[in-house]
C-alpha cells in the first residue's frame, strides 16, 4: 500500500465497517441515522449488514447526498437506506424516531456542538444511543501500534498524519468540556477512546 489515498481508505473502510457491525449487534429493528454521512459508505454498510434496520444519512452537502442516492441505487439497497440533504442543529426528522444516531468526523464541524447534540436527542427513542466518533489529535502509543500492526507501518504514519495535521480538531479536554456543557439534555455519557479515534457515547434515558 504505497499511496496516502488508499492508506486512508483501507483505514476508513474497517472502521465503518466495525461500526455497522456493533450497530447490528446493538439494535435489530427501527431506523438508524449517520449525521455527516457524506457519500453514503457507512449507511449502505448499515443497510447492508441488518435487513432489519432502515438506515438514514444526513448531510450538509446537496452534491454529496445526490452521490449517494446513485451509490444506493446501483448497490440495491435504495429500499433499505434513505438520504437527506440538511443540518445536525435543525433535523428534518419526527421526535422519538431512531433507535440509534451515529456520526463519524463531523462534530468538529459543528458551529455549536451542543445545539446538535440536543437535537439527537430529539429524535432518539428512549433508551437509545448516540456513537459520536471523531479524529483525535493525540491517540495513546498502544493505538498507533495496534493501527501500524493491522495496516502496515506505512498505512499507519499516513493515518495518523493525516489525523494529526490535516482532519484534527478535536482534543480529549474539547471532548470532556462538551460532555459537561449543563444545557446538554443527555444525563448518560462517557467519553470512550477507540482506537485513534474519539467516542462520545450518549444514551437517552
Amino acid at each position: 500500500m504505497h499511496s496516502p489515498i488508499k492508506a486512508l481508505t483501507a483505514v476508513r473502510d474497517c472502521f465503518y465497517q466495525d461500526i455497522a457491525d456493533r450497530v447490528s449487534a446493538r439494535v435489530h429493528k427501527g431506523n438508524v441515522l449517520d449525521i455527516g454521512a457524506g457519500r453514503g459508505i457507512l449507511v449502505l454498510k448499515m443497510a447492508e449488514k441488518s435487513p432489519g434496520l432502515k438506515a438514514y444519512g444526513i448531510d450538509i452537502s446537496q452534491k454529496a447526498i445526490e452521490a449517494a442516492r446513485a451509490i444506493a441505487r446501483k448497490a440495491g439497497l435504495a429500499d433499505s437506506s434513505h438520504f437527506d440533504a440538511g443540518d445536525v442543529c435543525s433535523l428534518p426528522y419526527e421526535d422519538e424516531f431512531f433507535a440509534l444516531v451515529v456520526s463519524t468526523f463531523s462534530l468538529h464541524h459543528w458551529p455549536d456542538a451542543t445545539a446538535g447534540l440536543n437535537e439527537i436527542y430529539r429524535v432518539l427513542e428512549p433508551g437509545g444511543e448516540a456513537w459520536i466518533y471523531d479524529h483525535w489529535r493525540d491517540p495513546s502509543p498502544e493505538a498507533r501500534q495496534n493501527l501500524a500492526r493491522d495496516f502496515g507501518r506505512l498505512a499507519a504514519w499516513f493515518a495518523l498524519f493525516h489525523l494529526r495535521f490535516v482532519s484534527s480538531v478535536m482534543t480529549e479536554e474539547r471532548a470532556r468540556i462538551i460532555l459537561n456543557d449543563p444545557s446538554l439534555k443527555f444525563q448518560e455519557k462517557r467519553l470512550e477512546q477507540c482506537g485513534i479515534f474519539l467516542l462520545l457515547r450518549l444514551k437517552k434515558t
